[in-house]
């Protein structure tokens, strides 16, 4: 078995299909992103066939006060590997090993999120160094009930006067909605402690490389008295569908309901699409300052879930001191 790593997305060749997480298209958003530099590690059989593949995400950013220059590596879940692989976790332990061969004294930490099963590699990763902190994952099932049922009698009746008030929601096809949307998205999260979308990343998931629109992405849009007062952005796998942001304007329009009809569309949007799952990706990683917007979320008949994220800093006094904390 041989690993290969791609930088440029022009080499990267066919890959298996899986998360979107991990797919070509991620890839080159982020490689068209100015603070981000993408690593793809692709494994293959001794007849050339591909293993598996993982996405890691190389993020700088320097910090004024301490001066400072911070370097991760994220890799978001365990990657993508082929339907008949019966050895994932030993997959996922070689490209880690490459990882900390490239990276070791080039990082101020790596971090391992959003993997499904919180037992998936747990001691490669406790012996490998890494800290688990805590965090929690927010989804609905969409395929035992429609999302209707699931709403508090608060929600249905929010919806129900929005869309009576005029309050339309639909998919941002036009290059104008989707930068309108995009805007909308970018104001919302500048004052956030939460972090903000790169605009040229969004435009990039939401189209093809032909121009046409993805569908591995969609934002959808709410408006009113035909202004654009919310929107949302979701990324699609097989059978889930994950919402990444979402926002509205709703101290200007607080009788329309623009945020929770933005969660609306893309979760309606989902189940008309015959989607599994909905995952609220925002709700991951959050603090407890975050519960209200949490609570928010459990109004749409989310359930939580509890997970693991690792991290692994450079110093390893820093991690010892961690563990100690956390384990």
């Amino acid at each position: 078995m041989r690993v290969e790593i791609f930088t440029k997305s022009g080499q990267l060749p066919e890959l298996i299909e899986g998360s979107v997480l991990h797919s070509a298209l991620m890839f080159s958003s982020f490689e068209k992103a100015k603070d981000c530099k993408p690593y793809m590690f692709v494994a293959y059989d001794a007849d050339n066939r591909e293993l598996g593949h993982i996405l890691v995400i190389k993020r700088r950013k320097f910090r004024l006060i301490p001066p400072i220059l911070n370097i991760r590596y994220t890799i978001n879940g365990e990657g993508v590997y082929r339907s008949d692989c019966n050895n994932r976790e030993e997959l996922f332990a070689i490209f880690l090993e490459k990882v900390f061969d490239m990276f070791d004294f080039m990082h101020t930490f790596i971090e391992v999120q959003n993997i499904e099963d919180s037992r998936f590699a747990y001691g490669i990763l406790r012996e490998n160094g890494f800290v688990p902190m805590r965090d929690q994952r927010m989804y609905i099932s969409l395929h035992s009930r429609a999302p209707q049922e699931r709403l508090t009698r608060a929600y249905r009746a929010h919806i129900r006067k929005a869309e009576n008030n005029g309050v339309t929601y639909r998919r941002a096809t036009t290059c104008k909605e989707i930068e309108e949307g995009i805007q909308l998205l970018h104001n919302y999260y500048i004052s956030k402690t939460r972090r903000l979308p790169n605009k040229e990343r969004l435009n990039m998931l939401l189209h093809n490389s032909d121009g046409t629109l993805s569908e591995k992405a969609k934002m959808f849009i709410v408006t009113y008295k035909e202004k654009i007062i919310g929107s949302s952005f979701c990324l699609y796998d097989k059978e889930r569908a994950n919402l990444a942001y979402s926002c509205g304007l709703r101290k200007s329009f607080p009788m329309q309901y623009p945020g929770i009809m933005a969660i609306w569309a893309a979760l309606s949007d989902a189940y008309n699409q015959g989607f599994a799952h909905f995952e609220f990706l925002e709700a991951r990683a959050l603090s407890r300052i975050h519960l209200k917007f949490i609570n928010t979320l459990l109004n749409y008949g989310g359930k939580q879930k509890g997970t693991l994220r690792w991290f692994h800093f450079r110093w390893r006094w820093l991690n010892k001191i961690l563990r100690a904390i956390y384990v």
